[in-house]
């Protein structure tokens, strides 16, 4: 089970620092949201934050663009040794050649879908992906509470990579907490994608094992 933590419930004054903590921690990668307050109606982070992070970890980075406009990004900025690639599926004109750039950058493509997206309407790519991004809740802010139907959504997913593309990985992100990450590997979930539940813990390396001992053994459905 991959665990990503996600640096929008960090401490932005502390940011290297929070990174290392997590390493520590036991984390798999970092999770960067990227906002323009056109979007979703907020303000997070930014290409020179991954090239003034990456002094502080050798771990994945994963760029999630909650852009209006992800394709000027993608032109535009030098990702700064970015491992993925997550666009938003209701922002793409053409999905083909917004996946032709991340591609021609060495990096793995995610789409990410809102609570309410279709997953009929996105199979038809997931041969071209390498991650499809569930989110849980509504994106723009962190702490949100999960949105209810998620397992069930997560296992229709899972169905559909199975007969598209096996090896797709099914990841979630908006509202995962120790208290259901073992409802969601079960379900068919290969990544979860943490915030709230991880920065804002008092023992975030005793938060991480008792997440890894909670999915052990767990079976899919």
């Amino acid at each position: 089970m991959h665990i990503s933590a996600s640096l929008l419930a960090a401490d932005y004054a502390r940011l290297g620092e929070e990174m290392q903590r997590a390493e520590r921690a036991g984390v798999d990668s970092f999770h960067f949201d990227m906002m323009d307050g056109h979007y979703v109606p907020n303000l997070a982070l930014s290409p020179e934050h991954l090239k003034a992070l990456r002094p502080y970890s050798k771990l994945p980075f994963h760029v999630h663009l909650e852009l209006e406009n992800p394709d000027y990004v993608l032109a535009n900025f030098v990702l700064f040794r970015a491992g993925m690639m997550i666009v938003q599926w209701d922002t793409l004109a053409n999905p083909t050649h917004t996946f032709g750039e991340i591609r021609a950058k060495n990096t793995k493509i995610g789409l990410g879908l809102n609570p309410d997206g279709a997953l009929d309407k996105v199979s038809a790519l997931f041969h071209d992906l390498d991650v499809l991004l569930l989110l849980g809740v509504y994106p723009g802010f962190g702490g949100q509470t999960i949105q209810p139907g998620m397992e069930e959504r997560i296992t229709e997913a899972r169905h559909l990579a199975d007969r598209h593309n096996p090896g797709l990985m099914i990841a979630v992100d908006g509202g995962v907490k120790p208290e259901n990450a073992a409802r969601l590997v079960r379900a068919g979930a290969d990544m979860l994608i943490m915030g709230t539940a991880l920065f804002q813990s008092s023992n975030m390396a005793g938060t991480v094992r008792s997440i890894r001992e909670s999915l052990a053994g767990s079976p899919r459905r």
